[in-house]
């Protein structure tokens, strides 16, 4: 999981049906502003690089408009909060996420909207692709969300440990067939880092961003560094 920085201004046409029906629902708002709906998906994509919120896999919109995108929006906190607390949370551009798929547990869980982006929260075994709460980086408060982010999103499916293995195994021969070649590690890995962690002509990541991040270690850092860890 990665901080994700929301654009500040909220899509033009949930702004409009918001302030002109402020105590609507997302589902009206998802059946009667199609275009609307649409336009924040789009939105959601391009802040989050391409990335689903939690897990990291790539996400997109489905090229054809009849067909199904393969994310949904998510409420971070619940729609059903705004009986509790009078605040629409079904129309707060800043409650919403794009994401593989969505779970109501926000109040067990890190949001990827607060999570600080200087420090790295996990870690990954090299052999297996699991993801583990890095105890010696993720600030000691975090740690017990750390953890229910892992059980409750389910981020240690087969699947994920596979293609996160996959990502680490491709390092190690782009790294290992460097040296064979005589290449300058110190030259060389700031290369790599960059090619992985910087985004594409698209504006999206490579899937996996912080598996990418853990293994380059400090390497990865100086580059987020100079950006202010604004990536």
């Amino acid at each position: 999981m990665k901080r994700v920085y929301k654009s500040p201004v909220t899509p033009e046409r949930l702004h409009n049906y918001a302030q002109a029906f402020p105590d609507e629902t997302w589902e009206h708002f998802r059946r009667r502003n199609r275009r609307g709906y649409r336009e924040v998906k789009q939105q959601l994509l391009q802040d989050q690089h391409g990335l689903c919120a939690y897990c990291e896999i790539s996400i997109k919109l489905a090229e054809n408009e009849d067909n199904v995108d393969d994310f949904r929006v998510e409420h971070f906190f619940p729609k059903v909060g705004t009986q509790l607390s009078g605040h629409n949370y079904h129309l707060d551009w800043h409650n919403l996420l794009g994401v593989c798929h969505g779970k109501p547990i926000s109040e067990r869980i890190l949001n990827p909207l607060k999570i600080p982006a200087s420090v790295r929260l996990f870690r990954y075994q090299e052999h297996t692709g699991k993801m583990i709460v890095d105890e010696d980086s993720c600030p000691k408060k975090l740690q017990s969300r750390a953890r229910n982010t892992i059980r409750e999103l389910n981020l240690n499916a087969p699947r994920l440990q596979r293609m996160r293995l996959a990502l680490i195994r491709i390092l190690e021969d782009e790294i290992n067939n460097a040296l064979a070649g005589g290449a300058d590690l110190e030259e060389f890995l700031p290369l790599l880092a960059e090619s992985i962690l910087l985004p594409d002509e698209d504006g999206n990541y490579q899937p996996f961003f912080s598996v990418a991040r853990w293994y380059l270690g400090e390497v990865a850092e100086d580059i987020l560094r100079e950006r202010e860890y604004r990536l």
